[in-house]
């Protein structure tokens, strides 16, 4: 991508000035306008980037709200990521907190510090050759492990064949390519690769969207820069939910928050709707929902290196969860679900932020 091309074609008019970040720090050079603008000027060499801007820039979940409202259809989501690319090529970028999560990484292959010979451990049963993965990722691994507990349950209810690869499965890298660092992802993708490859794998099942959107979308990229042939189908939970037929009914008011990487990024709004309506849940929609959803704050790196942005805008989307009346905020997003719960904490607990399959799963007959 030719970042100086995309730049040039910004009209300068403002709409992306809903970025949930700028509505929070009211700075122009936060906007979406204001560092296309920086990013302009920066490459045709007009100014030098100190860290005053290269933390603005970073100031960004990669939510894509920005790309939904752009009159003149940006690509913005590829943009940023390209932008900080560059930057960490130059040298003026990792930031501190997502060089020390990269270190981490490269240690432990997961940016939690968690122990890499017990990835698996939340898992009840042996790991067996099957053509299905499920790819639980970081979060629900070490995290939040009943939704991996609940995942599993659900595929094995739906008499799917699939296995799980405990301490073979290593961090997709979606924290990384967001933040600039291609070299790691490229690492991990080596390791997971190389596993699926030797076990016969021909299908991933993920409840993480991040994952999602990197084995699908970018993992093929990286796979043809290598040379390697990559014919994964990638599915992600909710998918496997929506085939299905009728679910038993449960009474319970709930709203749903759309994660950036499973609706902006790969479109799936409208899946996740399909499940909840079949659930027989009195369901009622948040003011901003699907393409125009607000964040839950925490993507991008934005949550490890600006707790304090990423804690405003997960509070201000409880708030909008709370205002509907809902008892539970549903997602489909184990990174979404961790920061919404604690965001709701702040709050006083006064909303249940939980994921679709973990509700699901039990109205699913054995």
């Amino acid at each position: 991508m030719n970042i100086r091309e995309i730049a040039a074609k910004c009209s300068k008019c403002g709409y992306c000035t809903t970025c949930p970040t700028y509505r929070i720090e009211g700075w122009e050079t936060v906007s979406p306008r204001g560092k296309i603008q920086l990013a302009l000027k920066y490459v045709d060499g007009e100014i030098d980037v100190d860290q005053k801007i290269v933390k603005d820039i970073f100031k960004c979940s990669v939510c894509g709200l920005c790309q939904e409202v752009c009159p003149v259809e940006l690509p913005l989501i590829d943009f940023w990521e390209e932008l900080r690319r560059t930057l960490v090529q130059k040298g003026l970028a990792p930031l501190s907190v997502h060089r020390k999560l990269r270190e981490i990484t490269f240690r432990n292959y997961n940016p939690y510090s968690g122990d890499q010979e017990r990835r698996g451990d939340w898992a009840d049963f042996e790991i067996k050759p099957a053509k299905t993965l499920y790819f639980a990722g970081c979060t629900a691994s070490f995290r939040l492990q009943n939704l991996a507990k609940s995942t599993a349950s659900v595929l094995e209810k739906l008499g799917i064949d699939f296995t799980i690869a405990g301490k073979n499965e290593y961090c997709c890298g979606s924290p990384f390519l967001r933040t600039g660092q291609k070299d790691i992802v490229e690492r991990l993708f080596e390791k997971n690769y190389a596993y699926w490859q030797k076990m016969g794998i021909e299908r991933i099942i993920t409840s993480c969207p991040g994952c999602y959107r990197t084995i699908s979308l970018d993992y093929p990229k990286i796979a043809e820069e290598k040379g390697y042939e990559f014919d994964i189908e990638v599915v992600h939970t909710v998918s496997i939910l929506d085939k299905m037929g009728e679910f038993e009914k449960i009474d319970l008011k709930a709203t749903y928050h759309d994660p950036c990487h499973l609706g902006r990024h790969m479109g799936m709004y409208e899946e996740p709707r399909n499940v909840i309506k079949r659930l027989g849940i009195n369901f009622v929609e948040m003011e901003r929902n699907r393409e125009q959803a607000l964040c839950c704050g925490a993507g991008g790196g934005l949550r490890s290196q600006f707790p304090e942005i990423s804690f405003e805008i997960g509070r201000q989307r409880v708030l909008e969860a709370m205002e509907t009346g809902a008892e539970y905020l549903i997602t489909c997003c184990p990174f979404c679900e961790y920061h919404l719960s604690k965001s709701a904490e702040k709050l006083g607990n006064r909303i249940k932020v939980v994921d679709l399959v973990e509700i699901a799963e039990k109205l699913i007959s054995p």
